[in-house]
């Protein structure tokens, strides 16, 4: 009888950047989940399908992509890693049989086309057996990176099921013919695999607007970390940081018994969303554990309006116009016109009723209203609250306004930043434009393409300095913007 596992997690490969022929390499969001045992158990295994997913960032040493895993007291280290690259820059040859007989986890993609194909082969060395895989899709995300979902994946873990055991991870990609070279390398990521696991009864609550999970201990020890919660925006039930919405951020967390609850509250505009909570240990041999918990959301009512546009202008020293359409409305009661002039509190502008009879319509409205008392010389935000009969409520997207005596150019706030989230004010309301952001050695940290409207929220930025550089497709002109993080 299939028993379902705990969730199998880890969650990191950020930041890597190989030199001379060693193309830049970063891969992140790694995930395995929805496992379930399969066949009879044996002593100090456990054979099991699962699901895998990671995200890679784009370079031309992808045409094949392969990766390897080991308990960690078996890791061969043939790549000589230290802080997880290469001790060598010139062509590494890659892994045969000799270095993967202990390996647990062996997989292989062919990147070259379209679409990615699961090789059945192992093509430096035939003798090398595959683990059986079903499927492999990518997505290409906004900041322009690969997001691969590998299901049902078979393994044999080299421990007895559910026990705490640490993992080690090799990467490596290659551009050259039957992947004789590896041109990007990831190793020796270290991972500790069920000491902290999902109990059961997670639930994202959409009438009431909140959450619970358990975090379950299974190390005999106390347990310290942070955890951080997401809204699976796209439905995937995958991690993907540059998609899902992050709507509780680093929490602190400390277990010294078996388990400990946490809470918390769900923003209206993430109602029906299952969330993704993401707890990591960062305390004794266990440090970097991590554990994924899907939270399933019950099903309510969809909210009463379906915004089309929403836009702000300022038109005089004192006056913000806005406009917003409504594709349809049901048990609307109106609209509240909230702005924040940069002290951190929304304030009520404004109460606009709703235009449908009984508050009912499945035909676009056009509402308009201009607020006559902003002379503010810095940013305003605007958003809309639309409120029903029953008194539920969901927010439109944020849009921002400038002073009357700023100058027509990108406005980045607040810069420094000092927990990693910056607003970007375009210049113009109108116009597409494409975003990438840089860190001080030019690699790619985000990107996002046709970017429209004037406001860009940038979220999850580690300390450093960055560069924003912004292309407006429509006239070409490029800006670029340095951003500060610091203190986080």
């Amino acid at each position: 009888m299939k028993t379902p596992l705990r969730y199998l997690v880890t969650l990191a490969l950020l930041g890597l950047a190989l030199q001379k022929t060693i193309a830049q390499c970063s891969v992140s969001n790694i995930l395995i989940q929805n496992i379930v045992q399969v066949g009879t158990q044996t002593s100090g295994s456990c054979t099991a399908t699962f699901d895998l997913s990671f995200s890679m960032e784009n370079n031309n040493g992808n045409k094949f992509i392969f990766l390897h895993g080991w308990a960690e007291s078996a890791y061969p280290d043939f790549f000589n890693c230290v802080d997880g690259l290469p001790s060598h820059n010139e062509t590494i040859q890659p892994p045969t049989a000799t270095t993967l007989a202990s390996a647990f986890l062996n997989i292989g993609i062919d990147n070259s086309g379209a679409t990615p194909v699961l090789l059945t082969s192992y093509p430096p060395d035939p003798t090398v057996n595959l683990n059986s895989v079903g499927s492999v899709t990518v997505t290409v995300l906004p900041d322009g990176s690969s997001f691969f979902v590998l299901t049902g994946v078979t393994a044999t873990f080299p421990a007895d099921c559910n026990t705490p055991f640490i993992m080690a991870l090799d990467f490596w990609s290659s551009q050259a013919a039957q992947a004789q070279a590896a041109q990007c390398v990831s190793c020796h990521r270290l991972y500790a695999i069920n000491y902290l696991s999902a109990g059961v009864g997670a639930l994202a609550n959409c009438a009431s607007l909140t959450f619970s999970a358990t975090l379950v201990n299974q190390s005999g020890a106390t347990l310290n970390g942070y955890y951080l919660v997401y809204a699976d925006v796209n439905g995937d039930g995958h991690l993907a940081l540059s998609v899902d919405a992050l709507i509780v951020d680093t929490t602190q967390f400390s277990i010294t018994g078996a388990s400990t609850v946490v809470t918390g509250s769900i923003p209206a505009a993430n109602i029906n969303q299952d969330l993704i909570l993401v707890a990591t240990i960062t305390t004794g041999v266990a440090a970097g554990g991590t554990v994924v918990i899907l939270i399933p959301s019950t099903l309510c009512a969809p909210l009463p309006v379906t915004f089309k546009s929403f836009n702000a202008t300022r038109v005089s020293r004192a006056n913000v116009a806005l406009r917003w359409e409504t594709a349809s409305e049901v048990n609307n009661s109106g609209f509240a016109v909230q702005r924040n002039m940069g002290a951190g509190a929304w304030d009520l502008v404004a109460f606009i009723p709703t235009q449908a009879a009984d508050g009912n319509s499945s035909v676009p409205f056009t509402y308009t209203f201009t607020d006559v008392a902003n002379s503010s010389k810095g940013i305003t935000q605007y958003r809309i609250k639309q409120v029903d009969i029953d008194g539920r409520a969901k927010f439109s997207e944020i849009r921002a306004v400038r002073g009357y005596e700023q100058s027509g150019k990108i406005i980045v706030y607040p810069n420094p930043s000092t927990n990693g989230r910056v607003n970007v004010v375009f210049d113009d309301a109108e116009g597409t434009r494409d975003v990438m952001l840089m860190d001080l050695s030019g690699r790619m940290v985000k990107q996002w393409k046709g970017v429209t409207g004037n406001l860009l929220q940038i979220d999850n930025l580690g300390q450093g300095m960055y560069s924003l550089k912004v292309i407006n497709r429509d006239s070409g002109v490029q800006t670029v913007e340095k951003i500060v993080v610091s203190n986080r």
